[in-house]
């Protein structure tokens, strides 16, 4: 029970630090409400993320530009993401005709599709 009484502390803590409303109410279990403070728009993450995708499939062409036998793992690490969000990246361009894979994933190549 120690540790749930620091915990419920950090929580108050960090949302009075934040700004945060917050609310506990005790039955059975343990109730917290938080508010949230103002949203700030230009901080907006779902944009955050947009323009991090934005760049890394910039990064992406670039590299396939100038290697067209890069790996997904060359690309997670001039990326500095995970291999994971490289083949996702990967399967986004490939189906919006932007890139295709011509050959095995041992030996084959990538493809830039130039749209016209």
């Amino acid at each position: 029970m120690e540790k749930a009484g620091t915990g419920i502390k950090r929580v108050i803590d960090s949302c009075k630090k934040n700004g945060n409303e917050i609310k506990f109410s005790f039955s059975d279990a343990v109730w917290l409400t938080i508010e949230t403070n103002s949203v700030d728009t230009d901080n907006d993450t779902d944009n955050d993320t947009d323009n991090d995708t934005d760049k890394r499939v910039e990064i992406i062409i670039n590299s396939i530009s100038n290697n067209n036998k890069i790996s997904t793992k060359q690309l997670a690490n001039n990326c500095s993401v995970s291999q994971s969000t490289i083949k996702r990246d990967i399967e986004k361009l490939k189906l919006q005709n932007r890139l295709k894979r011509v050959g095995s994933e041992k030996t084959g190549h990538w493809v830039i599709i130039k749209n016209e």
